[in-house]
């Protein structure tokens, strides 16, 4: 129904955000990460409009890759708007696309509400859909998750921001396992 609203940021919360546009207000919730991006400015959201019996809610994205990645996800069995959401709100969207492309399930588990039984069922669901899009990751983002091989999602799961999790591990040497190289980033980040 909607593809997107172009409108004025005039509110911006925890989980959503409200766009001014003709003189209506909408609330439209938000994956965290893009909404730490969000200013009080002119802005274009890419929306999806969730009908159930008892509400309409939108839920919108500064990229449409994002989107896509959202309507996939809420694809999969047992994987409803609110968790597709919160995936997309812990994990950046070229690592979610790298550990399903890659059948690493482990790097969903750092999300709300996705136990090991549902980022199986996400892989396995949408390993072979993935492919079929083609989303506009940087080379750095890919060879990132590559280079920390989920230390940075594993920060994210503790609850720092990607940014934070990017910082603490600059200078911690790649060889050292997982467990380790968390260890000195969460030294550098002062715990």
């Amino acid at each position: 129904m909607f593809d997107f609203i172009k409108g004025e940021v005039v509110e911006i919360n925890e989980n959503y955000c409200v766009v001014e546009n003709n003189s209506k207000g909408y609330v439209i919730y938000m994956p965290k990460i893009e909404l730490e991006d969000l200013s009080y400015n002119q802005q274009k959201i890419f929306v999806r409009l969730i009908v159930r019996e008892d509400s309409l809610t939108l839920y919108g994205f500064l990229t449409r890759e994002s989107r896509i990645l959202f309507d996939l996800l809420t694809s999969v069995s047992s994987v409803g708007p609110k968790v597709g959401l919160g995936l997309l709100s812990a994990i950046p969207l070229g690592n979610i696309v790298y550990a399903i492309s890659s059948e690493d399930s482990n790097v969903l588990t750092g999300a709300p509400g996705v136990g090991k039984k549902t980022a199986q069922r996400i892989v396995l669901e949408l390993k072979d859909k993935i492919p079929k899009y083609n989303f506009n990751l940087a080379i750095e983002d890919v060879v990132e998750v590559i280079e920390n091989d989920g230390a940075i999602d594993a920060l994210i799961s503790l609850g720092y921001n990607t940014n934070e999790a990017k910082l603490a591990l600059n200078g911690v040497d790649k060889s050292l396992d997982i467990g380790e190289q968390i260890k000195y980033a969460l030294k550098n980040l002062g715990k």
